[in-house]
């Protein structure tokens, strides 16, 4: 193949990769942005569970209810002041990371950042239990040697199914209940400051860390008031629960956003690598086909005897 055939061949094929990679970074900022809505959109449900709480701790001033808060203030649930038999030393380190690719060192960051925690728990007591979200992360934590647990796809298309992330923390709250495991963290990425700086944080979600107890005071009154019916400890626990399940999903969110905000990044890289290539090509491609112009009119010129050969 000729110099020019070759040019020819990789300007066509750069041509035809440019229309995929601008819908691939397309399809990563609207991903990205279908995440920051959802956070946007569960930020009012989780406030309703919110004012609903202080509703009921300003209607009712039981002692049993008081007890309640107190023991969500300390770190605590009702269950866990008694005692439990042989209480387990599992403790649970769930990392989110992505099943899809080109989304450059995401997942080796957490597989790394794996690591390093591990390595600083081994002169602690009890065991970490790790449990990986995503396939590309999976195989980022067999490159570190990691020993872990793969875990079910938590993802129904681009966004995670409220149904299952509910379930999985149902799950685990039964399993702390049981004394089955001690704890469960969550490592994964998270907003930082700026809406474009996400990094690798742990995250403690099991026993929670009572912010329902430090958010009980009303802002404002509801309108129209609420109709109550039940036990307000009960229904203060079930409150509780859902927002655990919420705040499990809007951390699965965050890392979806930063996932996808990392592949955007790297197509936007390599669409200006393409059209830089594209246009370094066309130039060598005008130059050769200059040159291969310039010899045929000197061998025209030769064979008329205008130039004399060389």
């Amino acid at each position: 193949m000729s110099v020019l055939d070759h040019a020819e061949t990789r300007l066509e094929n750069l041509e035809a990769i440019e229309p995929l990679l601008g819908s691939l970074r397309v399809l990563s900022l609207s991903t990205m942005q279908m995440a920051l809505n959802r956070q946007s959109t569960l930020k009012e449900y989780k406030d309703r569970f919110l004012q609903i709480a202080a509703f009921l701790h300003s209607k009712d001033k039981s002692p049993r209810l008081a007890r309640v808060l107190k023991a969500k203030r300390a770190g605590q649930t009702e269950q866990e002041q008694a005692p439990i038999n042989k209480p387990s030393q599992i403790q649970i380190l769930a990392v989110i990371g992505s099943s899809r690719g080109i989304c450059g060192q995401y997942n080796k960051q957490l597989a790394h950042e794996t690591a390093r925690l591990l390595e600083q728990e081994t002169n602690q007591t009890g065991q970490t239990q790790v449990l990986a979200f995503g396939l590309r992360l999976q195989n980022a934590m067999r490159a570190e040697g990691l020993a872990f647990k793969p875990g079910e796809a938590l993802s129904h298309g681009s966004l995670p199914d409220y149904d299952r992330v509910s379930g999985l923390m149902r799950g685990w709250e039964a399993a702390l209940n049981a004394g089955e495991i001690a704890s469960v963290s969550l490592l994964s990425f998270q907003k930082q400051g700026m809406a474009s700086a996400y990094k690798p944080k742990l995250s403690r979600l099991l026993p929670d860390s009572a912010y329902l107890a430090d958010t009980v005071e009303m802002e404002h009154e509801l309108f129209p008031e609420p109709i109550v019916e039940g036990e307000p400890t009960q229904i203060l626990e079930r409150i509780e629960k859902h927002l655990n399940a919420i705040r499990l999903y809007d951390l699965i969110l965050d890392a979806i956003a930063a996932e996808n905000l990392y592949r955007y990044r790297l197509l936007e890289e390599a669409k200006e690598n393409t059209e830089a290539l594209v246009e370094e090509l066309s130039i060598s491609l005008q130059m050769e086909r200059r040159k291969a112009i310039t010899q045929q009119m000197q061998q025209l010129g030769v064979a008329s005897g205008m130039l004399a050969s060389t």
